[in-house]
């Protein structure tokens, strides 16, 4: 029955959630639009966002060979009235890639103001899954201030695949922190969680609704076998032992 009721391609879903090595109680499962591990299909990622505009980047050789990442795609999204974003793409077989951001930021010279987690509303009720849980970090080094919220990518089912993290950073202005922080969840909400994952309201079909469409009558008759064989030996069974 189990096996029966769950999703078709259940294997296919993926973990979010705001550590990368273990699931806590801030995951939810999604089902990506994109293929993280490849990097052709990263590099594919649309710069153009509804009114964001995106232009790749690249950091200092320094920041790559410590960060030792598979793939790593950096792009800077631009809105007229709205913050900057940066977006980092950062896929990796090795944790190292994935030290503390905390360790990474202080060893750049900055200092941690605020370090909490932060939440997006990324579907209404009655989906089971409303919110995307991320990290955030306020941090400065002197009159520069910015915010850093970012979560991971990983497969549940045993997956040796790599994690991904999601990073996306904005400057604070002015010590607007509400600023900064609502100019990312417009960007997240509205526009990247769209495009980085497939919609909640697609149909989910069972492994019983794919046999079934697949085979027809004989589909049927095998899902019903399938039950009543196992159910008949366990009523056999209990029979022969009273």
């Amino acid at each position: 029955m189990i096996f029966l009721l769950s999703p078709k391609d259940i294997t296919d879903y993926t973990v979010v959630d705001t550590e990368y090595w273990r699931e806590t109680k801030n995951r939810l499962f999604i089902k990506t639009a994109y293929e993280y591990n490849n990097k052709e299909d990263i590099e594919s990622f649309p710069k153009k966002l509804g009114d964001w505009d995106g232009y790749d980047f690249k950091y200092s050789e320094g920041v790559y060979k410590v960060l030792n990442a598979d793939i790593l795609l950096s792009r800077s999204y631009t809105k007229t009235g709205s913050f900057p974003v940066w977006l980092d793409f950062i896929n990796s077989k090795t944790g190292e890639s994935f030290h503390k951001q905390k360790i990474c930021v202080e060893g750049a010279g900055w200092n941690i103001d605020n370090e909490n987690i932060v939440q997006f509303k990324i579907a209404d009720v009655p989906n089971p899954f409303t919110k995307l849980y991320a990290n955030r970090l306020d941090i400065s080094k002197g009159d520069r201030k910015q915010i850093i919220v970012y979560w991971f990518m990983f497969k549940k089912f045993g997956e040796k695949d790599a994690v991904t993290m999601v990073r996306i950073s904005s400057p604070i202005r002015e010590n607007n922190t509400d600023a900064t922080i609502n100019s990312i969840k417009d960007f997240v909400e509205d526009q990247l969680f769209r495009s980085m994952y497939k919609k909640g309201g697609e149909e989910i079909i069972t492994n019983a609704e794919s046999i079934w469409k697949g085979y027809g009558s004989k589909g049927i008759v095998g899902i019903i076998m399938s039950i009543l064989i196992p159910l008949g030996i366990t009523i056999i069974g209990v029979m022969k032992k009273d």
